[in-house]
């Protein structure tokens, strides 16, 4: 059998202590079928919308351990807390037909060093995108901070930038910089409007 990814565990290796067992701690706080695998910018899983329309945000630094684990159309148990109605915070996600559970933990003492900000940002190509809004995602508090389109796009931005609506059904364009890969197309807007060519700057210089 091959080893699980890093981050995720079916059972501890002999000897070792395994991360806590959220299952028998708290109760699940979503459970469903998952629609997609959620990435950020820089194209890393940052975690997953299930079909009722729940997202559960998850580290980046995990992206490889929990899109090894989980792929869209398994059904999953989510640990941890509620942020909003629509949203919450994953400690522990298990795959219940596998049976393989991703730990929300720190990143392995081998990891190396995450490159700085400005060199990660090479690594972003342009991206616009244009549709309706499905789905908006929200900060710790509440607050709207990104939109997922209707074909599956995600766009995220700064909560104070907002300026035109983001319910669902809402037409939504963005201009900015991010990635696009085998998952989607996710970016970080630095122009939004209702469409295109109504497209308005977030900041006062664009890079």
């Amino acid at each position: 059998m091959p080893p699980a990814p890093a981050g995720a565990m079916a059972s501890p290796p002999l000897g070792a202590m395994p991360p806590p067992a959220p299952g028998a701690a708290a109760p699940a706080v979503a459970q469903g079928q998952v629609q997609r695998l959620l990435i950020n910018p820089y194209g890393e899983v940052d975690g997953l919308r299930l079909v009722d329309g729940t997202v559960a945000q998850f580290p980046p630094h995990l992206s490889q351990a929990l899109s090894a684990a989980v792929k869209p159309g398994d059904a999953v148990r989510i640990i941890g807390r509620p942020l909003s109605r629509d949203s919450v915070k994953a400690d522990a996600i298990v795959n219940t037909t596998s049976g393989l559970t991703v730990y929300d933990q720190p990143p392995a003492p081998d990891a190396g060093r995450p490159l700085p900000p400005h060199l990660r940002a090479q690594a972003l190509r342009p991206q616009r995108v244009e549709g309706q809004v499905d789905a908006v995602l929200t900060g710790p508090r509440g607050e709207a901070n990104g939109v997922i389109l209707t074909d599956g796009s995600i766009v995220r931005f700064p909560p104070e930038s907002l300026r035109l609506s983001v319910m669902p059904g809402a037409s939504f364009a963005a201009d900015g910089l991010g990635t696009r890969n085998a998952l989607g197309t996710s970016l970080e807007a630095v122009s939004m409007g209702t469409s295109l060519s109504a497209l308005q700057p977030l900041y006062d210089r664009a890079p």
